[in-house]
């Protein structure tokens, strides 16, 4: 018979939310139905009256968890009868939420067999506490269930079925850029990311990238395309391309079938004459590069990025020598470092001329290596509720002088700019001094405006931001959302630890699509 699920996102203008789109894939091929509804006016609880659910399913992001956390309080007074079901990062990181009032099951990690076991429990009125990766809260006890092994045929996966968001709002289907995504897992143990946090949850095979073959990827955008129009791929993994091999029968395929332009991100001290030579060739305009801070000691002692500043200058080079335009992620305030450093760090991206030069302020999120250093050394209270659903906006960071957070903040709204015009540096110096304002705001979104519609993303008009920063300049867009709600606190219930049955069912779930080929796995990335 099947269930129903309704899966909820807050943030539908932006990416396509391939982690729910990659579940609802699943379910529908195990025989449930799915439905998408964004948060607009009502939406959400009028959704949930007309479609009644059996489920109601959402990933949040720390920060983002808030919302979501008072949303399903609500929607349990419309449908009591429903289940709440919540994954993503916040869940993953931060599994003690299954203790909120409200939400019923969390999903730790990925999500698409752990889902259809859930479902096809129900379904048939099974026992649904002892599904790995899921935290049940099940009669006044959570059940905590471990890890399971991890699905390595990416192949076999269905494509995220993008007609659920289309059936929501068709103008979905109209935007030019699509994204999609090539790989999982990752070898570097960044302390600002999440895969560390996969890999104390999965194990050590996190760590083994697992890709899906270029016949795949291809097919899937082929796919997207002829259901509405597309003029720019987005590609989403932490890191595209690990093989020049990978890249070259990529780059055959895409060039003969798609051969739209497409941006990526890539560690850029991977890169090779040879592989920047593919990107270019392939058909990459845009590449988004970490460079985080200039500070090596801070980078490797701190951040955990294990790599040398000399090869990633070298890597920026290359890739702006071959036309491709770049994009580059940094991170300011970041626990034991200075307002120096973060001057240094601008000023590297002057010097290697990024195209757009993007800065986000320290977050310390649940799990992450880099909570834990802030933490132990005093930098960060472990109050992760202070975090806020952007990092474009203040720091939980404790810095020693609270004019250097002041300074911080405001460092960051004029970076991009800065980094664009360097003359303006002097200025800026002085203008961090004052206190954050919404003026501040106003220019930095502006500015990622203009140079996201020129520059850094081609052939992408896209009318929202232009009117949200409009708006925001003259202090009249304020972006409430009708449907917040304060979340209720947690109720600590008694927890059962659930062994892992023996022996290991495995990536258990319904096998979907036959693969068109088996996956590569890349073991001996450089960490240097």
């Amino acid at each position: 018979m099947g269930k129903r699920v309704l899966f909820v996102v807050k943030e539908l203008e932006g990416a396509e939310p391939l982690g729910a789109l990659y579940v609802a894939g699943c379910l529908m091929a195990a025989g449930h139905e799915c439905r998408f509804v964004g948060t607009r006016g009502n939406d959400v609880l009028a959704a949930v009256r007309q479609y009644r659910p059996d489920v109601v399913a959402f990933g949040a992001t720390t920060g983002l968890h808030r919302y979501y956390l008072g949303l399903a309080a609500r929607i349990k007074e419309v449908l009591p009868s429903c289940l709440t079901y919540m994954g993503g990062a916040h869940a993953t990181y931060f599994p003690d939420v299954i203790h909120t009032p409200g939400i019923d099951v969390i999903c730790r990690g990925e999500g698409e067999d752990a889902s259809v076991e859930l479902l096809d429990a129900l379904d048939r009125g099974d026992d649904h506490t002892k599904i790995r990766d899921l935290w049940v809260k099940h009669e006044g006890v959570v059940y905590r269930n471990p890890a399971r092994e991890l699905r390595r045929d990416l192949d076999a996966i269905p494509f995220p079925p993008r007609e659920l968001l289309y059936e929501y709002d068709d103008a979905l289907r109209m935007r030019p850029l699509k994204s999609f995504t090539t790989n999982r897992g990752c070898p570097f143990p960044c302390s600002y990311c999440f895969n560390p946090s996969m890999v104390e949850h999965y194990g050590s095979s996190w760590k083994k990238v697992r890709i899906r073959s270029p016949e795949n990827v291809v097919a899937e955008i082929v796919h997207v395309r002829a259901k509405g129009p597309l003029q720019v791929i987005g590609f989403r993994e932490s890191i595209f391309v690990y093989s020049a091999k990978w890249l070259r029968e990529f780059g055959e395929l895409y060039r003969r079938e798609v051969a739209l332009p497409y941006y990526c991100h890539l560690r850029a001290d991977m890169m090779t004459e040879e592989m920047v030579d593919l990107l270019a060739w392939s058909g990459c305009h845009t590449v988004n590069v970490g460079i985080e801070t200039a500070n090596e000691k801070l980078a490797n002692e701190v951040l955990d990025r294990r790599i040398k500043m000399d090869r990633l200058a070298d890597g920026i080079r290359m890739l702006k020598r071959a036309g491709i335009v770049v994009f580059a992620d940094n991170i300011l305030g970041i626990p034991g470092g200075t307002l120096e450093d973060d001057f240094a760090t601008l000023q590297l991206n002057i010097d290697l001329d990024v195209d757009y030069a993007a800065a986000t302020l320290c977050t310390p999120y649940p799990g992450t290596g880099i909570a834990k250093y802030a933490i132990e050394n005093g930098y960060f209270k472990g109050d992760f509720e202070l975090i806020d659903d952007s990092y474009y906006t203040e720091s939980v960071i404790e810095f020693p002088d609270p004019s250097t957070k002041r300074q911080t903040e405001n460092l960051h709204k004029f970076f991009a700019v800065t980094a664009a015009i360097p003359q303006l540096f002097p200025l800026v110096k002085q203008l961090i001094k004052l206190p954050p304002n919404d003026y501040y705001y106003s220019m930095f979104r502006a500015w990622y405006l203009i140079c996201h519609m020129t520059d850094v993303m081609p052939r992408r008009p896209n009318i929202l931001p232009l009117k949200e920063s409009l708006l925001s300049i003259f202090g009249v867009y304020k972006g409430v959302d009708p449907n917040w709600h304060s979340p209720p606190r947690p109720e600590w219930l008694p927890t059962v630890d659930v062994p892992a049955p023996s022996p290991s069912p495995g990536a258990a779930g319904t096998p979907i699509r036959l693969g068109r080929k088996k996956p590569s796995e890349v073991t001996d990335v450089r960490e240097t």
